[in-house]
């Protein structure tokens, strides 16, 4: 149980009848605002959206097992409802309720990459010390970082969230609504740039994950990546905000948090570091080096609340990638009559300048078999950059072992016409399901293929054509 039905409707200041089938003795185990995702005990919270309201879906979140609906206008449902003014001021409303009920340590995490893995292993390293709580999926925004926060449970000693923006403004109100004890920035690159004038501005958007440490319950500590050219404004943002405490991480040798260096090997990557200036070492079961990032601010974490470090060390070493950031599979594709031996990396989730070179430079050097085949699509929402942005990933393509190239969307056009070695076969298509139809007459026999592209080109569906009709081999997948 997370709420009971008495402190819900007090957290909302909502109204209820109370006929014999809308009594106050029900309790949520969790809340939904997807009526197609209910799970038995949920309650509902019914939005309003741009193409759906919740309100037309009471039928089905009951159907589901919903216990509950919290609505603000009538409906005829036999569930037990909650009537309020505003459904999403209610959804945040339960989540300040269940912040101010919270008697352990909140992490806020955000970063124009890594967001999600970073997220990943911090609930990972925290999960040995107690119960923790995290964000699931991509619920990071405005609508998900509250639904988040109301589902966690008072008991636990950890919250871990991660927060995500596309304009200034978005952050600070988040940050405020979890006041979290330690604040995170992962690094700062041009993702989101269409919707900003500079990087720096992206920066500054970025450093509202700070306003939250000036709460009085807060630790108040951030944590920002030495690498970054933005390191002294963010620690100057972060005091200004009413952080009490920064922390480095990176190569640098002022860093608290230092990597001396990443070494990947057959299961993934192996990092020296120093933390505080103590010497340790850590694996993780990722494939690409810059995942020792998110497993140093992982670490650094769990010293900054003064835990030890050992359990933490050890659980993060069976961490695998997650499915469309870098997962992969070496599996049996059967198109038609034949077998294909394929390792497929899915990082098919989203994609920016800095990930997708990270990406392909990651992959330059992973040992194959066979030929580096690389599905690339558009990296979105960059503005009036995006054709130069797009173009300017040929360089690293050429140099990093790739033999098959196909570019996918409107502007990885850009990337095609600027692929100028003889070495790579560089092939155009012009959506995802054109690049499914390439597949059996492209790919080969023990070839190693990269999927990564922005979520909306759709790229997953390409995976899921690679990988649904296909068995996995024995002892070498390592699918997260």
């Amino acid at each position: 149980m997370i709420w009971t039905a008495v402190d819900i409707i007090s957290a909302v200041n909502g109204t209820t009848d109370h006929t014999a089938m809308n009594t106050m003795s029900w309790s949520a185990d969790g809340i939904s605002i997807d009526s197609r995702k209910i799970n038995s005990g949920d309650l509902f919270i019914a939005l309003r959206g741009d193409n759906h309201d919740g309100h037309d879906h009471i039928a089905q979140a009951a159907k589901h097992g919903a216990v509950a609906a919290i609505i603000s206008q009538p409906v005829d449902t036999d569930l037990p409802t909650i009537m309020v003014s505003d459904t999403m001021q209610a959804c945040e409303q339960l989540a300040m309720a269940a912040r101010q009920r919270h008697q352990g340590k909140r992490i806020a995490i955000t970063g124009s990459v890594g967001k999600t893995g970073t997220r990943m292993l911090v609930a990972k390293a925290l999960a040995c010390y107690g119960t923790t709580h995290f964000s699931e999926g991509n619920l990071n925004n405005h609508i998900g970082a509250p639904l988040s926060l109301a589902r966690m449970p008072a008991s636990c000693d950890f919250g871990v969230f991660e927060l995500g923006m596309n304009h200034a403004g978005e952050l600070s109100p988040l940050s405020q609504l979890i006041a979290p004890d330690i604040a995170v920035i992962t690094t700062i690159a041009d993702s989101h740039i269409g919707h900003f004038n500079s990087l720096n501005d992206i920066a500054m958007a970025k450093a509202e994950i700070f306003d939250g440490l000036a709460h009085p319950d807060s630790a108040g500590i951030a944590m920002i990546n030495t690498r970054d050219q933005f390191t002294p404004p963010l620690d100057q943002k972060a005091h200004d905000a009413g952080g009490k405490t920064v922390l480095r991480f990176g190569f640098s040798d002022d860093a608290e948090y230092q990597l001396i260096s990443v070494k990947r090997h057959a299961e993934g990557i192996t990092a020296e570091a120093n933390i505080r200036g103590e010497p340790i070492r850590f694996s993780l079961g990722m494939m690409a080096a810059h995942w020792a990032d998110a497993g140093l601010i992982a670490l650094g974490i769990v010293d900054a609340l003064g835990l030890p470090l050992e359990p933490a060390i050890s659980a993060l070493a069976s961490v695998r990638d997650l499915p469309g950031r870098g997962a992969r599979s070496t599996l049996i594709w059967r198109p038609k009559d034949i077998a294909i031996g394929l390792t497929v990396i899915d990082d098919s989730y989203n994609a920016s300048p800095l990930s997708m070179r990270t990406a392909i430079d990651s992959f330059g050097h992973d040992p194959v078999n066979g030929r580096r085949v690389a599905i690339l699509g558009d990296m979105l929402e960059l503005g009036d950059t995006a054709a130069e942005k797009h173009a300017a990933l040929a360089p690293i393509v050429e140099t990093s072992g790739i033999s098959i190239l196909i570019t996918v969307g409107g502007l990885m056009e850009h990337l095609n016409t600027a692929i100028s070695s003889p070495h790579v076969t560089a092939i155009h298509v012009k959506d995802a399901d054109a690049a499914i139809a390439l597949m059996a007459s492209v790919l080969e026999h023990n070839d190693a293929v990269l999927v990564k592209g922005s979520q909306g080109i759709g790229l997953a569906k390409l995976v899921n054509t690679l990988t649904s009709s296909a068995t996995e081999k024995n002892g070498d997948s390592h699918a997260a």
